[in-house]
């Protein structure tokens, strides 16, 4: 059976190593920057440990992903999650981790009451989840981190007009590791 549960602290440097080995295994990785994303959403004010979760099965770690607070525009940053990164053990993709993963995550966000959530990713993926492109809600990438295409920068209320009043920029800039 598969659990999700919050990534212990002594668990935080087999994750960061697990997910650079799974973003390694992409086409568009080297899996640095998202090692280095996990250590840096950790050491900020955005983080939130019980979002920073795990799927295990048997005992064994096969998933990672970490919601955490994300400003829209300098604001709005206890109201907003950014969903990155997502991953994987390689050897059990297509078998629906993520989508336990992120439904877990979803529902658990959605029990502490935040509004929405941002992830940029392949849309097709993304869309059946819930998630719209972001320009829907009024959401828009900044023209410093502009994504391969608008359709990538999604956005999902997790309640009624959770994003309503929620507009403006997504800026990476806070993240080091994000600023290419």
């Amino acid at each position: 059976m598969m659990i999700i549960r919050a990534v212990k602290q002594e668990e935080y440097s087999f994750i960061e190593n697990f997910v650079s080995e799974i973003f390694k295994n992409t086409s568009y990785s080297d899996g640095v920057v998202e090692k280095a994303l996990v250590r840096e959403i950790r050491e900020k004010q955005y983080y939130i440990p019980q979002l920073d979760l795990v799927a295990e099965k048997n005992g064994e770690i096969i998933g990672h992903c970490i919601l955490s607070k994300l400003p829209i525009s300098n604001q709005c940053e206890s109201e907003v999650l950014m969903l990155s990164p997502v991953s994987v053990a390689i050897n059990m993709q297509r078998q629906g981790v993520g989508k336990f993963m992120l439904q877990e995550g979803i529902k658990l966000a959605t029990d502490r009451g935040y509004k929405g959530i941002i992830v940029e990713g392949d849309f097709r993926y993304y869309r059946r989840f819930g998630f719209r492109t972001s320009t829907e809600f009024g959401i828009y990438a900044s023209k410093k981190n502009l994504p391969p295409s608008k359709e990538y920068l999604m956005a999902m209320e997790l309640c009624k007009d959770g994003l309503k009043d929620i507009c403006g920029e997504v800026d990476y800039t806070i993240y080091q590791s994000l600023t290419h």
